[in-house]
């Protein structure tokens, strides 16, 4: 196996770790109190929910290709379960519909970058 097979195989069993660790910090940054959030994430707060489902949408599409539906399926009940739980115990945060909707948005467009990628690895293989 030559060293770029070796490095394609390390980055794909890195890949469901970096999920999971990627929903556990989201997780994590959606449950603090607003007043603790760090001043580099008060940026447009539907962007950050957007770019931060996208990234989760697409990590879960490259961890588990055979089970596509159930992570993203996962990341928008998770986006609705994080809003809820800040309207009830967040202090300093509230759950936003309009939240839901780009975390769901991110989803899709993680999807599709997803989408994009599979087909163009598919377009590059040489052929039998």
């Amino acid at each position: 196996m030559n060293a770029m097979h070796k490095l394609a195989a390390l980055l794909r069993s890195a890949l469901p770790a970096t999920f999971w660790l990627g929903l556990a910090l989201t997780t994590l940054v959606g449950l603090l109190p607003g007043s603790s959030l760090p001043q580099a994430l008060l940026f447009w707060d539907k962007a950050q929910h957007g770019i931060a489902y996208s990234l989760l949408a697409l990590c879960g599409g490259l961890a588990f290709p055979r089970a596509l539906a159930k992570p993203c399926l996962a990341l928008v009940l998770h986006g609705a379960l994080l809003e809820l739980l800040q309207s009830l115990f967040c202090r300093g945060r509230y759950g936003d519909a309009y939240d839901i909707l780009a975390d769901s948005l991110g989803v899709f467009i993680g999807l599709l970058l997803y989408k994009l990628i599979a087909f163009c690895l598919l377009l590059g293989r040489p052929k039998a």
